[in-house]
């Protein structure tokens, strides 16, 4: 199942909500190129590679059917690349959805997708995602349009990409190659997803407790560190934690310049931060904030940078972010009676709570209003809050054929570009746009 923010087409939309579907789909026809194949063929390729980097996935899509030629150039991994450059750190039309994750009971993990208008962040329609490849499972990313999903009653993993309908199981986790025969690992676990900055590579990382079967004891054991490379298909074990940590699982996606972050504790005394180097495989332990306790703390990002918030008795909420080895207290603001906690950040700096009856808002330090009702509401505890985005980033196995697709493209050589397609004339009638490239540039 691919997600699709155009699939928002139900009767009962609100007027506001029909109009910023016209308004994207508008705005997305301005950029896209309504010229016949013929007429932009015999531009250098590099000037084509251009000009289709800055444009959305589905036209994307359908340009790879036009010939060999284009199919090549929109799948190799530097127009991938090129792409995520260009369209995603330059525009702002893929960051209006959000994934929502609940619990219904303790064996089913429910995933809603908001659509969220991207000015004033208010949920605009709302659906919960029942045909997601492993339903009721946890999720993490997006790291490049990937998500790491994980089923924890079946340990099903996979990495998924939604925009091309991709998924990739993964191999069997291993264990720790001398862990005794009498020892077992936990159900539990933590998890972190992201890419190597050196290599390019997308790394699962997995963090599990184990302990002897036949000792009822409340000794612990250091926790086993276990990494999927994507580029092998192989996990890996990379030796156990220093020490015998309780680690939370985040409830949103904490990847900072190429690391990954837990917030925890060591024998339930002093808070810890643990960090996973996705270039290096190894690990560091980082102090939290000097914070008021006690307290309801999450970890997020903010400024680019990892954040602690924390909640506290008087309901103030504070923000550190951490800089060059050090914490530096960002904002303090409130208070805000009705709030349980922090969970974790959308886009431009803007952070989501929630509120005692399961509401969740959104502060933004930018808008002097506080708090603002996001429009959706869960009696649940939220279990995780992430972004929602759309890329070119393929997941299939090298080995499998992609004869299909080439053919397809073969078949559609002589075809002219059309960007008005059926989903756009759902949304919108009006007049034709005519292009000019130089557009796509203003």
């Amino acid at each position: 199942m691919a997600l699709s923010l155009q699939r928002y087409t139900w009767t009962n939309a609100t007027s506001r909500f029909t109009q910023l579907l016209k308004e994207r789909s508008r705005k997305q026809r301005e950029k896209s190129m309504l010229i016949p194949i013929k007429n932009v063929d015999h531009l250098p390729e590099n000037l084509i590679v251009e000009i289709l980097s800055w444009l959305p996935m589905k036209d994307l899509m359908r340009y790879k059917t036009i010939n060999k030629s284009w199919y090549a150039i929109i799948s190799s991994p530097d127009f991938v690349s090129k792409h995520l450059k260009n369209y995603y750190k330059n525009n702002d039309d893929w960051r209006g959805c959000l994934l929502v994750q609940h619990y219904v009971t303790h064996a089913e993990l429910q995933v809603f997708e908001l659509f969220l208008d991207e000015i004033t962040g208010v949920s605009l329609a709302d659906e919960v995602l029942y045909s997601m490849p492993l339903y009721s499972s946890y999720i993490s990313g997006p790291c490049d349009g990937l998500y790491y999903i994980y089923q924890y009653d079946f340990s099903g993993r996979a990495l998924w990409n939604p925009a091309l309908d991709e998924i990739r199981y993964l191999p069997k986790l291993i264990c720790k190659p001398d862990l005794p025969p009498t020892f077992t690992y936990s159900n539990y676990e933590v998890y972190g997803f992201g890419s190597d900055p050196v290599t390019g590579d997308y790394k699962v990382v997995v963090i599990k407790g184990y302990w002897p079967t036949d000792d009822d004891s409340d000794v612990k054991h250091p926790l086993s560190v276990l990494v999927y490379s994507l580029r092998t298909n192989l996990w890996k074990y990379c030796g156990d934690l220093a020490k015998a940590y309780d680690l939370e699982s985040n409830k949103c996606y904490i990847f900072v310049s190429g690391c990954c972050y837990w917030l925890g504790s060591y024998e339930n005394t002093s808070d810890v931060i643990v960090c996973f180097d996705m270039a290096t495989d190894a690990f560091k332990e980082i102090h939290v904030p000097d914070y008021a306790q006690p307290c309801t703390k999450c970890l997020a990002v903010y400024d680019d940078s990892l954040a602690f918030l924390s909640l506290h008795d008087d309901k103030n909420l504070d923000i550190w972010t951490w800089n060059e080895g050090s914490w530096t207290k960002t904002l303090s603001v409130g208070p805000f009676p009705d709030v349980r906690g922090p969970i974790g950040h959308w886009k431009d700096n803007r952070l989501i709570l929630q509120c005692e009856d399961g509401k969740l808002v959104m502060l933004d330090q930018d808008d002097n209003q506080g708090l603002k009702d996001i429009g959706f509401q869960n009696n649940r505890w939220c279990e995780g809050v992430y972004a929602y985005m759309e890329s070119l980033v393929s997941i299939k196995d090298k080995n499998e054929s992609a004869q299909p697709e080439e053919e397809d493209a073969e078949d559609n050589q002589t075809e002219e570009v059309k960007v008005e397609d059926k989903q756009t004339k759902e949304v919108e009638a009006d007049d034709e746009v005519d292009v000019n490239v130089s557009a796509l540039f203003d």
